[in-house]
């Protein structure tokens, strides 16, 4: 029998893997023609390993991005190689239930640019995001599509970070400041700290794993 969550856990844990997986797909396929085809992949993927868990498993991922027209997108061989290696690392049903705060080897940090495993840093830090949501608002510098989710926005809303970059972001700033004033990677940028320990960390050799 496969793992359930409960509705709100289940919600939460689509909308991070869709997120992640997006940004995956998005980093290998740069063609802004393939949007739909990338959201429509990373959909199926998330809610097939929600629904089936880790009894009842199978699923061809080559065969899926066949069919979504991604594969002839992808020029290299070894980078579709790699996007279905990483694909595959985040379909582990062993994942059930990850937010995936720490995500594969696939991108470069947001701030310091230095290709290495990334954590997903909330714009709008996940304990505020209960009083966003009570008063319906977001900080004044910050837009949505009109009929937005207000919940579903402030849990996609992020920026991909490496580990030290993500630990100097909240020693610089309490939550509230980050939420409020810090709210963008060029914000956090302009923070006379954190620009310059971005820039600081962005000259760091990446330590093999």
């Amino acid at each position: 029998m496969a793992t359930r969550l409960s509705e709100r856990d289940a919600e939460s844990y689509l909308q991070s893997t869709v997120a992640a997986m997006s940004r995956i797909m998005t980093h290998s396929i740069t063609s802004k023609k393939a949007s739909e085809e990338i959201s429509f992949v990373a959909e199926t993927l998330a809610s097939y390993l929600l629904e089936e868990g880790a009894d009842d498993f199978h699923l061809d991922l080559e065969l899926l991005l066949q069919d979504a027209g991604l594969v002839t997108l992808i020029d290299d061989d070894d980078e579709f190689d790699a996007l279905v290696e990483s694909l595959g690392a985040m379909m582990d049903p062993s994942q059930l239930g990850s937010d995936f705060e720490e995500l594969p080897d696939y991108s470069s940090c947001d701030m310091c640019e230095r290709h290495m495993k990334l954590t997903f840093h909330h714009l709008i830090p996940k304990e505020l995001h209960r009083k966003y949501i009570k008063k319906n608002r977001l900080p004044s510098n910050l837009t949505a599509e009109p009929g937005f989710k207000m919940g579903a926005f402030l849990g996609n809303f992020g920026a991909y970070l490496c580990r030290p970059c993500h630990s100097a972001v909240h020693r610089c700033e309490p939550n509230r400041a980050l939420a409020e004033e810090y709210n963008t990677i060029d914000r956090l940028l302009a923070h006379p700290k954190i620009g310059a320990w971005a820039a600081f960390n962005s000259k760091q050799k990446v330590r093999e794993k």
